[in-house]
């Protein structure tokens, strides 16, 4: 549903990107990013199976230090003090976050299947950060989840759980909508157009933010409350991206400074 979102959207916004060369350009960068998306996926359904969503939520969140880890250890890029400070808070602000009560994490077998989950994800947007500026945005979007729905579609064909999750789905349609066309087709697209014109390691603190949007959305939906210790996770990880987001500024500022006229 996300490829199919993407390709509708190409056909109305980016007619003229649609052709054989363009697309054939975008085949393999595609690919890598769809391959990403598929094990990161499917590592973390796995685990999601075999331990509590309190300890996956966390774990996952972690990709927020696999993001300057990678970027630093594959391509050098220089990771500073601010980077860091806000992805120290991330970090603290998501646990805070996630778990209902202090004592409530514990290791579960599927924590490490999530936490492998986290550095695909992480790889993915070190990925996108190569790669965006390089490709028209639209079809590099559409190329990559391309490549993940046949990526999927053959596993789940290979343990024949087709048909099974076909008739499944159909009682769920709803949901799968929202995250197939949002959560997949638009989100995905969007984050590609904005890793055009920033950093991974400051995308992906904004990334982040994705748990406090979780919380507000449960608080309006589901009648959810957050205890106070989840009220500072929150408050934390609002922090990380407004210190991400003020050291990105000062340093535009500086360069345009800098610049002769």
């Amino acid at each position: 549903m996300g490829f199919l979102t993407i390709l509708a959207a190409a056909v109305i916004l980016a007619r003229r990107d649609l052709a054989v060369e363009k697309l054939r350009r975008v085949a393999w960068p595609g690919l890598l990013l769809g391959s990403f998306i598929f094990v990161a996926y499917i590592l973390q359904t796995e685990g999601l199976a075999r331990t509590s969503a309190t300890n996956a939520g966390f774990i996952t969140g972690l990709y927020v230090v696999f993001v300057p880890l990678l970027g630093l250890a594959l391509f050098r890029q220089p990771v500073g003090w601010a980077v860091w400070l806000a992805v120290g808070l991330s970090v603290i602000g998501l646990m805070l976050l996630s778990v209902p009560s202090l004592g409530d994490i514990r290791l579960r077998f599927g924590d490490a299947l999530v936490l492998f989950s986290a550095v695909a994800w992480a790889a993915h947007v070190v990925a996108i950060g190569r790669l965006a500026g390089r490709y028209p945005t639209m079809l590099l979007s559409l190329s990559q989840m391309g490549w993940a729905a046949l990526l999927h579609i053959v596993a789940t064909l290979a343990i024949g759980a087709g048909l099974r999750g076909a008739e499944a789905a159909t009682e769920a349609w709803h949901l799968l909508i929202v995250t197939g066309v949002l959560g997949s087709g638009v989100a995905y697209t969007l984050q590609v157009v904005a890793q055009s014109e920033m950093s991974p390691s400051r995308a992906v603190v904004i990334l982040a933010g994705e748990s406090v949007a979780a919380a507000g959305f449960a608080a309006v939906w589901l009648g959810e409350r957050l205890q106070a210790h989840q009220w500072l996770g929150a408050a934390l990880v609002l922090g990380a991206m407004v210190v991400s987001e003020l050291r990105a500024r000062l340093a535009d500022i500086r360069a345009e400074a800098a610049t002769p006229v």
